[in-house]
């Protein structure tokens, strides 16, 4: 349960407290994951699970005042700065299966194109190949709009195009390239944290699950322990029972031998 809490937390990004008590309908309090507690030695384990995440990565195209300033603001904003180099984006644009800007593994992209005119198609392109989250073009809008229109008609779909943005920044009315680079930074930790709160939100484990003779949850590989309530999964359980021709699970072999029992008694009535 602690395992499975903790991948839901990765996938959340947001931290959360997990309860283990022997009756989850006695704990009043709110905002726990509740689980029941089938040790028979009783008590409760309280856990607090803060998911550990790579650090976002920031590629920036184009050797510019912007580029400089924005790189060290965003390496004490805690994003990994990448700077792809002209040339590097020039062998990307001949290049149909070209490397992403950088190796991100599971790390979240953005990306920002301030090439003045000189690849700018390639740049934006190369960072939408990787799948940044957000790429900013700093570009007039007459030239914004010529990238995007170039890339409709290289066979990109608009839809694919969503993450560009130009121009590049927040409106605060930036003049200097460390403003700009301040507004542009403002922008992609709004992009960020808007994303982070969009993710679909992840129900508590063992809450509202009802313990009965149903395994149904709703996830795949995933079963109900009839027993006490607990989610069990399918494919790595131990403890199993065969019952008119229905598969039940169980989180342990106590659970398993109390709803044997109970069966023989309901055989026996």
């Amino acid at each position: 349960s602690v395992i499975r809490v903790a991948l839901e937390a990765l996938a959340s990004g947001s931290p959360c407290l997990i309860s283990l008590v022997p009756d989850p309908a006695t704990d009043p309090r709110s905002g726990i994951t509740l689980i029941p507690m089938t040790c028979h030695s009783g008590g409760t384990v309280e856990i607090y699970v803060e998911p550990q995440l790579p650090a976002p990565v920031l590629a920036l195209f184009g050797d510019s005042p912007v580029t400089h300033a924005l790189a060290a603001m965003a390496t004490g904003a805690g994003y990994r700065v990448r700077v792809a180099e002209a040339a590097e984006v020039a062998q990307a644009a001949e290049e149909a299966d070209a490397a992403e800007p950088m190796p991100v593994g599971e790390a979240e992209l953005y990306a920002l194109v301030a090439t003045l005119g000189v690849w700018d198609e390639e740049a934006v392109e190369r960072a939408l190949r990787a799948g940044a989250r957000y790429v900013g073009l700093v570009a007039s809008p007459r030239r914004a709009a010529e990238v995007r229109r170039l890339l409709l008609e290289s066979g990109w779909e608009e839809a694919a195009l969503v993450s560009l943005v130009s121009p590049a920044g927040l409106d605060i009315g930036a003049r200097e390239p460390a403003e700009i680079a301040i507004s542009i930074l403002a922008e992609l930790i709004l992009v960020r944290r808007r994303n982070a709160d969009e993710r679909e939100e992840v129900a508590p484990v063992g809450e509202g699950d009802a313990v009965g003779e149903g395994d149904a949850t709703g996830e795949e590989g995933v079963a109900v322990d009839p027993v006490c309530g607990m989610k069990v999964e399918t494919e790595s359980a131990r403890h199993t029972l065969d019952h008119e021709g229905v598969t039940l699970f169980f989180c342990c072999s106590g659970c398993r031998e109390k709803y044997a029992r109970h069966l023989a008694l309901a055989v026996d009535a």
